[in-house]
């Protein structure tokens, strides 16, 4: 063969191999590229995946948000009215006729009463003269021993009836505190069964 040939031969071979490099480069380039592309997919989803988690979140989060405003705004709203009501009534016992108030007070201490024959310590409300006329028309109903006490409570309305170390405080102060608790539970009872 002659040196042409063999040239030739050798360009021939290297065109060939070359070719053939291309070929699979080409083949391997283009599954390179599905491999991509694949992965390029994968992630898109992964991530659209997640900022959709993340907004769904999101708007749960801000709807329960929402929600805790509005239950918190009512239930201001429900204080606030159930401060007023309790204001109002305080208001209203310890202004009441002095007449009224000696038929309720004598009504509680009958009720209240074990023995029929405490020391009743009077609240602000009312003087001596008007303190002894009660007691006086406690023990004709009752047919019991009241006796008036000295001293006076610091509360404006109401009695502390004692005997020895037991006292039963029926003060306003006392009763707003007991009662209020017991009151605001069958309140709120009432406006969350609605």
């Amino acid at each position: 063969m002659s040196v042409e040939g063999i040239i030739d031969r050798i360009f021939a071979d290297a065109q060939e191999e070359a070719g053939s490099i291309i070929h699979g480069a080409e083949k391997e380039a283009g599954a390179l590229e599905k491999e991509g592309m694949r992965e390029a997919d994968e992630y898109f989803e992964r991530r659209k995946s997640q900022l959709d988690e993340h907004y769904r979140r999101e708007k749960e989060r801000a709807v329960l948000n929402k929600r805790l405003d509005q239950r918190k705004n009512m239930l201001q709203a429900r204080q606030k009215w159930m401060d007023r009501a309790f204001s109002d009534a305080f208001e209203k016992l310890t202004g009441q006729p002095l007449e009224e108030y000696k038929g309720l007070v004598i009504k509680l201490i009958t009720k209240v009463s074990r023995t029929n024959d405490e020391e009743v310590i009077f609240g602000k409300k009312g003087d001596a003269k008007f303190f002894e006329r009660i007691v006086a028309e406690l023990n004709k109903k009752t047919k019991g021993k009241y006796s008036l006490s000295k001293k006076r409570g610091d509360f404006p309305w109401g009695f502390i009836l004692k005997k020895e170390k037991v006292e039963i405080n029926m003060s306003i102060d006392s009763l707003f505190t007991y009662k209020r608790t017991e009151l605001e539970r069958k309140v709120w009872e009432i406006f969350n069964a609605g």
